[in-house]
């Protein structure tokens, strides 16, 4: 059972003045693990378009719709999205809203898997719980625009939206004691802790479900939601759910578009699906998502100023991904032909007032506490490793950047895996070894780290690697007949005490594998068997 209470989710379609229920069911037994929270209730309104350059082309009233707490307004892609002017009322507390301006933004998207499906919008709009809507659209040029809705959302409350309820992750504190490292991963909220559907993201497509990743990470782009800043600590899930459901049905994206967000208390969220340690492709700033990742502040700063705890948070997520990639905050980025600063805002890419202009104004000091945050990943041995064998012309870029493992630290270059500890120092992984060493779950696995590069063995066309794994040898061995294999363990022991590969038994043709009480393991001469109950092995010649 989840946490939370388990009903049927109503979609509320409003066209035309004719609100239509349409029920669709709770989560699938598949996503239990997942915590599905608060089904959210969305609906659209269909707006009539009338096509008189400079005015009003378009306008919708419900006075009376479901509660909702986020408004956003989409209409069919188009390229110049810019030069529509929305405007939105909404009915709480007994009365209507001022009319209020919705920033539009075109160009954050849209994702490749649905590109054919995204919609132009605008951003949503966070507001007290309301019951009626008008919306008002005018267009700068008198292009009509066909099937805009109003999208009305509500993400449902939950206790467990108290932020010492949400689950987190990250949140360890640099220490000396253990040599050079990256500035660590601050503490994160992870999807699961703000509530993330995840069977949304199977909404646009199957495509969709599945993360797509980017080569590596270069430069963060800075963003804000355009959105109000009146909110409380608890309410920030909420509003994160709300945004997540407006990507996904209102503009037909993915996932949320964002990697990161920070609230105005200094708390992280987790945005788009896919790993944080990982290049998830967002979609957060058009043709420049590659090779980058967004960090939206959660407010509007046009005018209002961001507080000192969500720079802080901002200047810490961006110091852990930039530092975890071995890049300087004051460095340069080339993205997709153009260059920009490793810490960018989005204007820089496009004319957008996002971030705000006192976000925008502040990057420059970003820029600094994130330098002063990020003073040791540049001298961490895995970097200086891959400084001495060439850099990025021989291991590629980072893919996954410098994490630790059970035992110490790895980073995953693209040709190239680089492992180290202080017993074994760093060394590679590549090729099929690196296949191989994944599979069998790399440093965290039966083989341990590797204590050399991979070099030619001692029958003749071999390779091997050597590995160590609590004190035990351990290697990987590759002919052209017998491919990769693993060896470990008490098999291992037996292999190097008649000779290894220089034995009788030769090549492995087979990594361990698992028979009845114990483990075996397959030569080109022969094989070894070890009984778990006795604790002994024996070698068995051809």
């Amino acid at each position: 059972m989840s946490r939370f209470s388990r009903f049927h989710r109503l979609v509320a379609i409003l066209t035309a003045g004719l609100v239509l229920l349409v029920p669709y069911g709770p989560p699938t037994a598949s996503m239990a693990a997942v915590d599905v929270r608060q089904p959210i209730k969305s609906a659209y309104v269909e707006l009539d378009v009338r096509n008189a350059p400079g005015t009003a082309y378009a306008s919708a009233v419900e006075p009376q719709t479901d509660v909702f707490r986020l408004v956003g307004v989409t209409w069919p892609y188009q390229p110049d999205a810019a030069k529509v002017v929305a405007k939105v009322s909404v009915f709480s507390g007994g009365q209507w809203s001022p009319w209020q301006g919705l920033h539009v933004e075109e160009e954050h998207g849209p994702d490749a898997a649905t590109a054919a499906a995204g919609r132009s919008g605008t951003e949503p709009l966070w507001v007290e719980p309301s019951t009626g809507v008008q919306v008002s659209l005018t267009t700068l040029d008198g292009k009509p625009v066909p099937d805009a809705k109003v999208v009305l959302i509500d993400p449902g409350a939950s206790p467990d939206d108290e932020p010492a309820r949400m689950a987190t992750t990250g949140g360890a504190v640099y220490d000396s004691a253990t040599g050079p490292m990256p500035f660590p991963m601050p503490k994160i909220v992870t999807r699961q802790g703000w509530g993330a559907d995840e069977s949304l993201r199977s909404f646009n497509g199957v495509a969709c479900a599945t993360p797509r990743f980017t080569s590596t990470i270069r430069a963060a782009f800075v963003h804000h939601t355009a959105d109000t800043n009146r909110y409380t600590k608890a309410q920030s899930a909420a509003m994160i759910r709300s945004m997540y459901a407006y990507h996904v049905k209102g503009r037909g994206w993915c996932d949320l578009g964002y990697n990161f967000l920070v609230d105005k208390y200094g708390q992280a969220f987790e945005g788009r699906a896919g790993g944080m340690h990982l290049p998830v492709l967002g979609a957060h700033t058009g043709r420049f998502n590659s090779d980058s990742f967004g960090v939206s502040m959660i407010g509007n700063f046009e005018k209002a100023q961001p507080s000192s705890a969500m720079l802080d948070m901002a200047s810490r997520v961006i110091a852990w991904k930039l530092d975890a990639n071995y890049r300087s905050p004051f460095g340069k980025a080339l993205i997709n032909g153009s260059s920009f600063d490793a810490i960018s805002g989005h204007r820089d890419t496009k004319a957008t007032a996002c971030p705000g202009k006192n976000v925008y104004a502040k990057l420059g000091e970003l820029r600094k506490r994130v330098s002063a945050l990020m003073d040791h990943g540049a001298s961490t041995p895995i970097y200086r490793y891959a400084r001495r064998v060439g850099g990025e012309s021989v291991l590629g870029a980072p893919f996954w950047g410098e994490h630790p493992t059970r035992t110490g630290r790895s980073t995953w270059f693209r040709n190239r895996d680089v492992y180290w500890s202080g017993a074994t120092g760093a060394h590679s992984v590549r090729g099929g070894f690196r296949a191989r060493y994944r599979a069998f779950g790399s440093a965290n696995g039966p083989l341990g780290l590797p204590v050399g590069e991979e070099k030619n063995g001692r029958a003749n066309g071999s390779r091997v690697q050597l590995f160590e794994h609590k004190g035990t040898r351990a290697a990987l061995y590759w002919s052209r007949s017998t491919g990769v294999q693993a060896i470990y363990g008490v098999i291992m022991l037996h292999y190097l005490r008649v000779g290894a590969e220089r034995s009788r038994l030769r090549l492995p043709t087979t990594s361990p594998y698992h028979v009845r009480g114990g483990l075996a393991q397959r030569f080109q001469g022969g094989r070894i068997e070890w009984n778990s109950r006795s604790n002994r092995a024996k070698v068995i010649f051809r």
